[in-house]
């Protein structure tokens, strides 16, 4: 789609204000000009918008002793997140200003997913 709105701007600014015939409207060239480089600003907006939300999901996995297992958004500033460390499982609460170790696994009785770890975790309350 860039590349023939590309076109399009790059044919209209080529052509002769002859070319347009006689009966077209004075300036018609010009703001066809414009609105095809609207169009193509519009189109790098949209696009950059949807890698910006592509990489926010993207976490690298870091290769020392802590990872993160999963998070969950339960409010505008708060999340839960399950960490792994070393062979420990941690299920945390965070909101500005304050983390909470709401739970905590042991290896062989860390839960597989998230949602089993918040099970577990509103069972020990």
């Amino acid at each position: 789609m860039l590349r023939r709105l590309a076109t399009v701007s790059a044919a209209v600014s080529a052509a002769p204000a002859h070319a347009l015939g006689e009966g077209s409207v004075p300036g018609a060239g010009q703001a066809l000009q414009v609105f095809a480089g609207l169009a193509i600003v519009l189109v790098l907006i949209a696009a950059a918008t949807w890698g910006a939300r592509r990489l926010q999901g993207f976490r690298p996995q870091g290769r020392g002793h802590i990872r993160i297992v999963e998070g969950l958004a339960v409010g505008a500033r708060e999340k839960l997140l399950l960490i792994e460390v070393d062979d420990r499982r941690v299920l945390l609460g965070m909101c500005p200003g304050r983390i909470q170790t709401l739970a905590s696994f042991e290896a062989g009785a860390a839960p597989a997913s998230f949602d089993a770890a918040l099970a577990a975790a509103a069972e020990q309350d």
